[in-house]
């Protein structure tokens, strides 16, 4: 499948929420997409939404906050122009009542989005596309579910120790809910703040706690009436869902954004205890997945995202992910409009890599701060003997929590699939009958693989890494009934090279293992550019091998972009407490402009900056804005400016020196600029190459002649293509 097109990404394991992109029901779609089709529209109002409106309605002040400001929807100017938007969504509500015989509004939105959600038909939708006051209708798709040694890679435990913890700060996480009864997520000594806990059901209150202060639900089957916020009754032998996280995906985000410190983990698997970044941060539950494997309308993560503004969130994590178009993409509009309203938004790059171009939607969005991810300290994972040739080694492998799981112990025979580069993704034409198969790692799911292997008589599957670093743990489907084990690229290099080779698979207990393999871009995090050659992602986290809380009381370690997304989160929850006149722009900035390496070699389009370095984006020796520079596709020869403008946020007056990795296709126009404490300058970056080609580096700020502080440094990074 073309990667560029878009991705499906499974639950738990392999890490994000998937969902599609958004297609024009007014125009013939940009992109084809294999996804579920709906009967819900956005219908999109031609007034600007609060969060962006900068006047022009007379009678009515603008509304869009300046750059250090947030929104507070309590403001006069605010209040007014919304009761002013009310009245227009009124107007388009009646004229669907009246013209459009089966359609129904089902959501409003106002502060992030201008508009309304209607359950339609393609027919009627077209029809409202054409009523006064109407800019677009946008047809919603189908969304489907896709620490403790990680703190040492983020740099976040000098902030603990500075007595920043999140203290204070919310955090939305708009997933599949959280289990507030999770011992990882439960603190009784934080206060309850003013005006929580929130739920659009009194009832629903009781999946609220000190900790997890809101508790929302986003589904038809909800009993809510999402344009006015009353209770609607279901129809008879309806089953009504709750804010209640039924799957673990977003309890195990929640617990890597917020766990408390010093948990020690039950069944005694992980060595040292635990804790999620910003641990007294507070937490909201807004539920888009409230039950196990369904999927949700883009109509509800909308009206999610709008909720978590109106309740004064200021922070959401979103591991989400979806196809990426090169036109109007309502559910990138949402996301930045969120930001501008002042909320921090932490999106996950998504689960399609090693392939270009894969970053989904909202991912896409320029003023998320978009994640890829990179492998962890430690990996969980059981042991197999393999014999090659006379040797036997005890080795460290991959297990799967579902189907594919050691039942009983096999001694078998291994046994490559030298078909079709022995990656099994087709139907195996080799006898496999007893024998444990040896496959490659890629290309399909892990359940693909196996299927096609059990359908041959094969007794179990020993999977080869693609990459260097460690084995992981595998999403495989219940149907798979023979053992499913995955080995490094290392063992599997020394399995295949021998001439007689056999295993021997035993349940065992899962361990703990360190590893030096850490900090290193994982092989499936979707890299940049974007569809719209801009540069994506922005960070890299930790998002390989993540252990944290899921629903009943237990700890699970997954895989996923959406597991390096709460690492970022819950970064940005440290900064805003250390920062509180930050904005989510100065956020974005100070991550992106202290990041660091990975330990294997990388380019902007796969980590951005880099890897987050929490203590260093607290205290950073410059911010640059834009934080990273995407010059897009450009001709031979021609030549595009770019103007940064850079901040001294520190106490001091400092000389920068501006130079470029590669002054012959990124060059500035400044080598020096000197800065008083709070003051800010502009420079240009000029782009320009003579080949056919991608085009990525880094401008460097570095502070000089200022003593100890003389190497200290930001970088912004860019990308061009040139056709």
């Amino acid at each position: 499948m073309k990667k560029t097109v878009g991705f499906v990404l499974s639950a738990v394991m392999t890490g994000a929420l998937a969902f599609s992109g958004l297609t024009p029901v007014s125009a013939a779609p940009i992109q084809s997409h294999k996804v579920n089709q709906s009967q819900y529209y956005f219908v999109q109002l031609e007034d600007k939404p609060v969060a962006s409106y900068q006047g022009g309605v007379k009678g009515y002040q603008a509304t869009k906050v300046q750059a250090d400001e947030k929104l507070n929807i309590h403001a006069k100017d605010v209040k007014k122009y919304g009761s002013y938007l009310k009245e227009k969504r009124h107007k388009i509500k009646e004229f669907i009542k009246k013209n459009e015989d089966q359609s129904t509004v089902v959501e409003e939105y106002s502060l992030a989005f201008n508009g309304v959600a209607v359950k339609s038909t393609a027919k009627e939708a077209k029809e409202i596309a054409h009523a006064p006051g109407v800019k677009r209708v946008v047809e919603s798709k189908q969304y489907r579910p896709l620490m403790d040694k990680s703190h040492a890679i983020i740099n976040d435990i000098p902030m603990w120790k500075a007595g920043y913890d999140g203290k204070g700060v919310k955090v939305a996480v708009i997933d599949s809910g959280i289990d507030q009864n999770h011992p990882f997520l439960k603190d009784d000594s934080l206060p309850m703040p003013a005006g929580f806990p929130k739920s659009q059901k009194d009832e629903w209150l009781k999946y609220t706690s000190n900790k997890v202060i809101v508790a929302k639900v986003y589904s038809e089957q909800a009993g809510i009436n999402y344009d006015d916020g009353t209770v609607k009754e279901l129809p008879a032998g309806t089953t009504g869902v709750t804010p209640e996280a039924i799957g673990s995906h977003g309890t195990h985000v929640a617990g890597t954004i917020a766990g408390i410190n010093g948990y020690k983990d039950p069944s005694g698997v992980a060595s040292s205890k635990l804790s999620g970044v910003a641990p007294k941060a507070y937490l909201g539950n807004y539920n888009v997945f409230p039950c196990d494997d369904c999927s949700a309308e883009s109509i509800y993560i909308a009206k999610a995202i709008e909720d978590a503004v109106n309740d004064g969130m200021d922070v959401a994590n979103l591991s989400l992910g979806g196809p990426a178009t090169t036109g109007f993409d309502l559910l990138v509009n949402v996301v930045n409009g969120a930001s501008d309203a002042g909320m921090t938004m932490a999106i996950a790059a998504g689960n399609e890599g090693p392939d270009p171009m894969t970053i989904g939607s909202p991912g896409i969005a320029e003023k998320a701060i978009t994640v890829a991810a990179v492998s962890n300290a430690h990996f969980f994972g059981k042991s197999i003997k393999v014999k090659v040739d006379g040797e036997e080694k005890v080795l460290p492998v991959g297990s799967s929590s579902r189907g594919g799981q050691i039942s009983k112990k096999l001694e078998a025979s291994l046994l490559p699939v030298t078909e079709k580069d022995g990656l099994g993704c087709d139907p195996i034409d080799q006898d496999l009958t007893g024998k444990i198969a040896v496959l490659k790692r890629g290309s399909c799911s892990f359940t693909q693989k196996a299927t096609n292997a059990q359908a041959k008589g094969a007794a179990g599957v020993l999977l080869i890494n693609n990459s260097t670093g460690d084995p992981s743990s595998m999403s495989v489907e219940e149907s798979v009934t023979i053992p499913m084990v995955m080995v490094t690229q290392k063992d599997g290099e020394w399995i295949l090279g021998g001439q007689s080779t056999s295993a021997t698979l035993e349940d065992s207990p899962l361990r703990e293992f360190e590893t030096t393999n850490d900090s290193q871009i994982a092989n499936f995090s979707s890299r940049g550019p974007t569809v719209n050659y801009t540069l994506k992602p922005d960070v890299a986290a930790v998002g390989v091998n993540v252990y944290s809380s899921v629903v009943g009381g237990g700890l699970a370690s997954y895989n996923g972009t959406s597991m390096a997304t709460p690492h970022v989160a819950g970064a940005a929850a440290l900064l805003l407490q250390a920062h509180p006149d930050w904005k989510p722009q100065d956020v974005k900035a100070a991550l992106m402009a202290t990041a660091k390496d990975p330990k294997s070699e990388s380019l902007p389009v796969e980590v951005g900056a880099g890897i987050i370095d929490v203590a260093a984006a607290s205290n950073p020796a410059a911010l640059a804005y834009p934080s990273s520079l995407s010059f897009g596709q450009l001709q031979a020869k021609e030549k595009k400016n770019m103007e940064v403008t850079l901040k001294n946020p520190t106490k001091k007056l400092i000389m920068y020196r501006i130079v470029s990795d590669q002054k012959s296709v990124a060059k500035p126009n400044k080598q020096v600029v000197v800065l008083k404490k709070g003051k800010s300058t502009t420079f240009k970056v000029t782009a320009t190459a003579t080949k056919a080609g991608d085009y990525q580096g880094y401008i460097k700020v570095k502070m000089i002649g200022i003593g100890k502080e003389n190497h200290k440094e930001i970088r912004i990074p860019y990308y061009f293509h040139i056709e």
